[in-house]
């Protein structure tokens, strides 16, 4: 496989008589080598080319046609011939896309004559071949693909009972669990629990002693389930899955079963780096003899993607190791990686090889971090091989996102962008230059968590995504504020608290009882039939069976998913024109410096926007026709955040009669703390009125009773103060239709058990 990577000879065009010339071949050969499949796979490889949609065609017309003039007694055999030749093409070593297509046909065809009443077992052994070529088919939607094969084995079952055909009924039952393995669409907990009890069926009636292969296959199959499983203690599940694995070695010998050996060895390998019980160091020793001993048989000659997958593996291994020298195993990790790379190429394997850059990328970067250390002075470490580190691993990144893309698979192309983001980030202190990758790689972040957020329904996981992300956009802010990106922090700064607020919030046109206009109705019913259609096609992306994908056939998939996309935000576009606050609920579009600036009225008017990151606590300043920006040092958010939290929200829940005492001189320390007085002077000049934006806990402060620095003045004295949770907030307000009667009725919150701050 590897040595057909290269030069892509020109495709020659065939003539009918070609495909003639073939399929009356394949049928000769087919005929005359029933139990001879090499003498078929040898016609078959040297016609690759040929083997295409046309002959596809030209294939299943002449099944049609022979089994509709076959008399009725020897339908029969015309049948099992046309399933014989679908498995022959089905199991072909070199098959692809279109050859499983074709055989996925042939049976289809065989099931026209073979019914259930007249031919049980026929129709029975053709409904387990078709579930293996839906379990294995690479067109069409993959979770589409695993249901048809799901219920083409339970089909099975009904003829294959225990009962009557033991051995063939505990094959379906390893083939049902495979595909239930696979079947990340649904219930994904039930899922496997169903692949642990097919395979556990299949073990009460295979013995090592009648039926070695089998039993060995069901519980490498097993211990694969085990080692996913989601209900139950990880590691139990992980122990367990080492005891089948074992058990599989008892059968799987290296000079009786060389394949199944090496498979079974690369499976125990994982589950070992994956155990977190006893000794890790010593499960991870145990996890690269097994990924070295696998190496025997699969070799890059005979199995390049085999070999590959190990290189891969053990990369991650050396990566993890304890044992031995540092640098020693980092340099072992990448040499893995680099030795992987040679075979999953961009061309023939897109996701295994963004997934190898990542992984390279993030080792270059602890080889980086043991260089650093060991320089003393940091003024010249960028003559150092640091740097070189550094790039390398930047560079790997930035190749991994040229398929980890926000728009196909946002869940890897965060993980990605983040990991160029804090590259970049932390890079950026020694070296300024490289604030832009660290803006570069979070703002591609931010890109994917959104994108996620937008396509999941459930409130509470969008909730969940966003808290497990908020500190990339801290980082965000900071590292456009280090690079001299004013404008860029504050957008950042207003997108994370925008994306909280517009979520929580309902649309006035929804709760005020009136109901949605059919037409707005029409088009977010578009929106959501378009949602489902992506979920459907990133499903496909996500399985198994898609890692073994094609540059073309991956690029197709993705092109599916943009389209929908565009489709998608089209709709959105119409959506927003209806009711723009509707269609913020379902999408948040972030504001532009230049859209906040036009929402300030007045030119003696300035929005303080104040954002606190992990170090300091940032103040931007806007005004009709500038940006400025001021900073608080060392007010971070343990220090200030914490500093509100023990002094101002506890004692005002717990002990408010002593917080009552304290008022005022809370309010002066932390008016020092936020500089008012400063912030007056340098940004707040010819300014009467501030519309004030506050963070985390900010939006507990009454700020018109923070003094000035002047003599028994206070903000309020000073400024005509509004406050708006976020700018999002603030345009909606103006967006919204004059209420010409107000309601007499006001929501309150209930201080049930006298404890809630908000409400006193």
């Amino acid at each position: 496989m590897a040595k057909g990577f290269g030069t892509i000879k020109p495709k020659r065009k065939y003539s009918d008589r070609d495909y003639i010339n073939l399929l009356y071949k394949l049928i000769k050969l087919a005929t005359d080598n029933s139990q001879k499949p090499q003498a078929v796979y040898t016609l078959l490889r040297l016609n690759l080319d040929i083997l295409d949609n046309k002959f596809g065609l030209l294939l299943s017309e002449w099944e049609k046609a022979k089994l509709s003039a076959a008399p009725l007694k020897f339908k029969r055999d015309v049948a099992s011939f046309i399933v014989n030749l679908s498995n022959l093409i089905k199991d072909f070593p070199h098959s692809n896309k279109i050859h499983i297509e074709i055989a996925i046909t042939g049976y289809e065809i065989a099931l026209t004559a073979f019914n259930r009443e007249e031919f049980p077992k026929e129709w029975a052994d053709t409904q387990n071949n078709l579930g293996t070529a839906y379990l294995y088919r690479i067109s069409g939607n993959r979770p589409q693909n695993l249901d048809n094969a799901i219920l083409k084995f339970q089909n099975a079952l009904i003829v294959r009972n225990r009962n009557s055909f033991p051995e063939q009924w505990a094959i379906t039952q390893i083939n049902l669990g495979a595909a239930y393995t696979e079947q990340i669409h649904g219930n994904i907990f039930e899922n496997r629990e169903q692949a642990i009890k097919a395979y556990e069926n299949a073990l009460t009636v295979l013995t090592k002693e009648k039926n070695p292969r089998y039993w060995a296959l069901a519980y490498n199959n097993l211990g694969n389930a085990y080692c996913q499983r989601i209900k139950g203690d990880t590691n139990k599940n992980i122990e367990q899955a080492i005891v089948y694995y074992k058990n599989a070695l008892e059968i799987f010998k290296f000079d009786r079963f060389p394949e199944d050996w090496a498979m079974t060895k690369n499976n125990l390998g994982l589950a070992y780096e994956k155990l977190n019980s006893g000794k890790p160091s010593i499960n991870l020793e145990l996890a690269i003899a097994n990924y070295e001993s696998a190496l025997k048989i699969y070799t890059y000659e005979l199995f390049p993607k085999d070999w590959a997958m190990l290189q891969n593996n053990l990369g991650n291994a050396y990566c993890e190791r304890t044992e031995g020298d540092r640098s020693v195993n980092i340099k072992k990790a990448i040499a893995a990686y680099k030795s992987a790379l040679k075979v999953y190429t961009y061309e023939a394997f897109p996701l295994e090889w963004s997934q190898v850059q990542n992984d390279l990328g993030t080792a270059c970067i602890v080889e980086g971090q043991i260089i650093q250390g060991l320089h003393i002075d940091y003024e010249r470490i960028d003559e150092s091989f640091y740097i070189s580190a550094i790039n390398e691993a930047i560079g790997c990144f930035r190749l991994a996102l040229k398929v980890r893309t926000t728009t196909t698979n946002p869940a890897q192309c965060y993980q990605t962008a983040c990991n160029l983001g804090h590259t970049g980030f932390l890079t950026g202190y020694l070296i300024a230059d490289y604030w832009r990758e660290a803006i570069e790689g979070y703002g591609i972040a931010i890109e994917a968590v959104e994108t996620s957020r937008s396509w999941v329904n459930s409130e509470s996981r969008r909730q969940e995504i966003l808290e497990q992300s908020i500190g990339i956009y801290e980082n965000m802010v900071q590292a456009c504020i280090n690079g001299g990106q004013i404008e860029k922090a504050f957008e950042y700064s207003e997108r994370s608290r925008s994306k909280l607020l517009v979520d929580l919030m309902a649309s006035y046109n929804l709760f005020e009882g009136d109901e949605i206009p059919p037409k707005l109705q029409e088009l977010l019913q578009q929106y959501e039939e378009l949602q489902q259609q992506i979920d459907q096609e990133r499903q496909s992306h996500k399985s198994e069976n898609s890692r073994s994908d094609t540059r073309a056939i991956w690029e197709e998939r993705n092109q599916k998913i943009i389209f929908l996309e565009t489709q998608k935000q089209q709709v959105w576009e119409n959506i927003r024109r209806e009711d723009p606050v509707l269609a913020g609920e379902i999408q948040v579009n972030p504001l532009k410096l230049s859209e906040i600036q036009k929402l300030i009225d007045q030119t003696n008017t300035a929005i303080l926007s104040f954002y606190t990151t992990n170090s300091d606590t940032h103040i931007f300043v806007v005004q009709q026709n500038k940006i400025t920006l001021h900073t608080c040092i060392g007010q971070g958010l343990d220090i200030l955040q914490g500093w509100i939290e023990q002094n101002w929200l506890l004692p005002y829940r717990d002990e408010p009669k002593k917080w009552q005492t304290q008022i005022n001189s809370i309010l002066r320390e932390l008016a020092e703390r936020l500089q008012i007085s400063e912030l007056i002077s340098e940004h707040l000049q010819g300014i009467e009125e501030l519309i004030l934006v506050p963070h985390l806990l900010l939006h507990q402060i009454p700020f018109t009773a923070l003094p000035t620095g002047e003599y028994q003045e206070y903000l309020g004295d000073k400024f005509l103060i509004r406050y708006t949770p976020s700018c999002q907030i603030l345009e909606f307000c103006q967006q919204r239709d004059t209420v010409d009667k107000m309601s007499l009725q006001y929501g309150t919150v209930e201080d049930a058990e006298d404890n809630l701050p908000c409400a006193r």
